[in-house]
Order: C-alpha cells, then sequence, then structure tokens
C-alpha cells in the first residue's frame, strides 16, 4: 500500500455538482476539505491552480482485459464475428509469452494512468492453454503501477468451465496466488447453470467478489441472470457480484424489465455496459432496424441499480478500435443512449467514476470530505463538454499526487500558399 504525506491544494476549479468554483485541500492522499474559491485555505506543499477546469473523481475501468489487448495487427479480422473473435484469440493465446503480455499491458496501462483512470479491473485469463501466465504476467505490474493505478485482477475462465477438465483446479490455484475476483462467461459453456454454480462455490472458498460476462448473446436462449440472482440470494452474497455485457437486456420489453429489478436490487447486483463491444457484436442477424444491443444503464440507474460503464477491449478481435480512453466510452454511450441532457451527462459521467468504482467494490470514491484523493482535471468547464469533446488535456492525480500531464498541442501555419 502506497501513503502519501505530501499535501496538495487545488484552487479554482470547476465541479460536477456545484456551481461557482471551488479550493480542494487534499493531505495524506486524502480530500480534507473543499470551500469556495474566495474561501481561505490553509497553505500546503503544493498548490496546483485549475483556471476553471473541470475536476472529476478518477476515471474507473471496471472492466478491461489487459492480456488479451493489442492483438489485431497480429491476426486481422477475416469475419469479424464473435466466433472467429473466440477461436482466433484461443489459437493466439497459445504463442502467449509472460514479455509479451507484460509489454501490451503496461502499454495499456500506462496509456489509461495518462488519460485520469486511477482505478482499473482487469479480468485475467485461466485455462488449460494459458494455465497460470496471464496472472504471473499481471500480478507484478499490480505492484508496479500502484502509484498510479488500482489494478483488480479477476480470475477469469473465458473457455468454459465444465468443458475443461482442470478448470476449477487453475481457478483456486489463481485465487491462492494473488487473484482478487473470480469469474467466468457461462455462456460459452455447454452447462452454464453448472459453471455459475462452480464460480459461487469458489468465490466462498476465497470470500471473495463475482464478476460474471453474463447475457450477452443476442440468440434465443433464456436469461441466465435469474440463475445468478438466486444464486446470491443463496449464498448471502448481495453486492459482491458484478455483470458485465448483459446484452440482452436491451431486448427486453418496459414490463419484462420492470420485472428483474426488485430482484436486482435485493441482491445488490451490479451491471455495466461495454458499448465499445456490444456495439460492434450485437444484431449481425439484423438486416434492417439493426438493434444496438447495449444494456440500458440509465434506467437501470433512474430504478436504484448499481451501474457503470468500461472499456472492455482495446484493438482485439471482440474490439477493433479503441485506446483505454474510458471518458470516450462516456461520450460513446451517450450518442447511443441518446443522453442528452445536463442531468443524464452528469449520470453518464457518474457511470465512469463513482458509479463505477462502488459497481467494483471501492465505495471511498468522489469528490467528498474523508474520501480518497482520486482525482482528474479536464479542459472542460462542465460535465456536458467533457462528454462531448472528451478532452485530451489532463492532469491525473492519485492519493492527492500528481502522477501525470497530458498536453496536446496544436501548431497553424498561416500564409500557407497552395
Amino acid at each position: 500500500m502506497f501513503v502519501t504525506t505530501m499535501s496538495l491544494k487545488i484552487v479554482n476549479a470547476t465541479l460536477p455538482d456545484r456551481a461557482g468554483f471551488w479550493n480542494i485541500e487534499i493531505a495524506n492522499g486524502y480530500i480534507t476539505e473543499i470551500a469556495v474559491a474566495d474561501s481561505t485555505i490553509k497553505e500546503t506543499d503544493r498548490t496546483l491552480d485549475a483556471q476553471g477546469k473541470l475536476l472529476i473523481p478518477g476515471l474507473v475501468d471496471a472492466h478491461i482485459h489487459l492480456d488479451k489487448a493489442l492483438l489485431l495487427d497480429r491476426d486481422p479480422a477475416i469475419e469479424g464475428t464473435f466466433a472467429e473473435a473466440l477461436q482466433k484469440t484461443l489459437q493466439a493465446k497459445q504463442e502467449y509469452t509472460l514479455a509479451d503480455i507484460q509489454t501490451r499491458a503496461r502499454t495499456i496501462i500506462e496509456k489509461a494512468i495518462a488519460f485520469g483512470t486511477t482505478a482499473m479491473r482487469t479480468h485475467v485469463e485461466v485455462d488449460p492453454i494459458l494455465q497460470l501466465k496471464s496472472l504471473e504476467a499481471l500480478l507484478p505490474l499490480k505492484e508496479k503501477y500502484a502509484w498510479g493505478i488500482t489494478l483488480q485482477l479477476a480470475v477469469f475462465a473465458q473457455e468454459g468451465i465444465t468443458n475443461q477438465p482442470g478448470t476449477a483446479s487453475l481457478l483456486r490455484k489463481a485465487m491462492s496466488m494473488g487473484g482478487d475476483v473470480i469469474g467466468s462467461a457461462p455462456y460459452v459453456d455447454p452447462n452454464p447453470e453448472e459453471n455459475i454454480r462452480l464460480i459461487f462455490e469458489i468465490a466462498q472458498e476465497f470470500n471473495c467478489d463475482i464478476d460474471f460476462h453474463l447475457d450477452f448473446l443476442d440468440d434465443d436462449a433464456p436469461l441466465l441472470l435469474p440463475v445468478v440472482i438466486e444464486e446470491t440470494l443463496k449464498h448471502n452474497w448481495q453486492n459482491r457480484v458484478c455483470l458485465g455485457h448483459m446484452t440482452k437486456l436491451a431486448g427486453l420489453t418496459p414490463k419484462e424489465l420492470a420485472a428483474l429489478i426488485p430482484s436486482l436490487k435485493e441482491a445488490g447486483i451490479a451491471i455495466l455496459a461495454l458499448p465499445a463491444t456490444d456495439l460492434y457484436m450485437m444484431a449481425r442477424q439484423d438486416t434492417h432496424n439493426v438493434r444496438r444491443g447495449v444494456a440500458p444503464v440509465h434506467q437501470l440507474a433512474e430504478s436504484g441499480i448499481k451501474v457503470g460503464i468500461a472499456t472492455n477491449n482495446v484493438q482485439n478481435l471482440f474490439t477493433p478500435f479503441g485506446d483505454g480512453d474510458v471518458l470516450k466510452i462516456c461520450t460513446l454511450l451517450a450518442q447511443v443512449l441518446q443522453l442528452g441532457t445536463t442531468a443524464s451527462h452528469q449520470l453518464c459521467l457518474e457511470m465512469a467514476t463513482s458509479r463505477a468504482a462502488q459497481a467494483i467494490g471501492i465505495n471511498n470514491y468522489g469528490i467528498e470530505v474523508g474520501k480518497v484523493a482520486d482525482l482528474v482535471l479536464l479542459e472542460a468547464n462542465s460535465v456536458s463538454s467533457a462528454i462531448g469533446t472528451a478532452p485530451l488535456n489532463r492532469t491525473t492525480i492519485k492519493r492527492g499526487q500528481i502522477v501525470a500531464q497530458s498536453h496536446c498541442a496544436v501548431g497553424l501555419k498561416e500564409n500557407v500558399r497552395f
């Protein structure tokens, strides 16, 4: 754990939910005072003049795959389908090395810190092919980059469990080595219900949270969500389960969606939309009026469900786009879910910051006295401006210390003859 005794004073900042300019005092990594900008604030070791720019909680990438990022150039898509992505990625990981995984992961982590991401949950694949290689590669990076980002490692059975002999024991070994969270993709398993039960069994053994990839495909298979809700309540695992994708929720009628809300709330389950991947992969069979296939997280939030958004994949066959910037995902979500009001922009930003943090079990998060000083200063004067432009100029603050500053310089030449 990093401990800091340095103090920081941020002056003249715009805050997402307050009018005017504000001063924020930070000591020992925590916010100790928030006051209007014309008031007196204690002298500190360092002062950062925000000059009216927007200060928000640090971005949280609640669902990403570092071990299979940046694979696109190695074997580009021919069909661009989910089946091809699974098959080619399965082939590609037979060639993974520790150094290869670490090189690609470092690239994304360092970019993420520069973008303002201060917490991240990465899924770490464990199966009979990879064995524990991804975990062995990423465990050192968790410590190496702790100065700039809180990295959670979610041990992940991508290829199934009941159909992959030895996987369950590998998952247990991975958790004993230092995995933080356990999860799987039940929809790729021929026995998804047993897959889910096995994950809950392991979670109980290690007293850890659960993170499923769930209800992702747009086929006619029944929802697995009720199974997860039942197991959550059965094992008293409320507020410890997070579900990524959940694209099938986008195909429910308002009545069907509303019927799920009470049990979702009782279980305290969090839902993460992954719009970059979900938009790309869903509704391939539609010939017209093509569905978007993004979980209606805005509607779920209005009903009191824990929600968030995340990157998922970066430049691989599952998502052949992206650079790891969660703020750009905010922009994408706002466009796709038609979030155009000031209030909806605020919600969208929360889904990439404080709400995303809550979804992955980080509760001491946000711009309030007593909360950890994980922040990012943006070249914007409002939340709508930040969502609308995803500005490149950013200052990242982790535990009260400036850990990254990004600047985009533009030079124009006059009197150019054509």
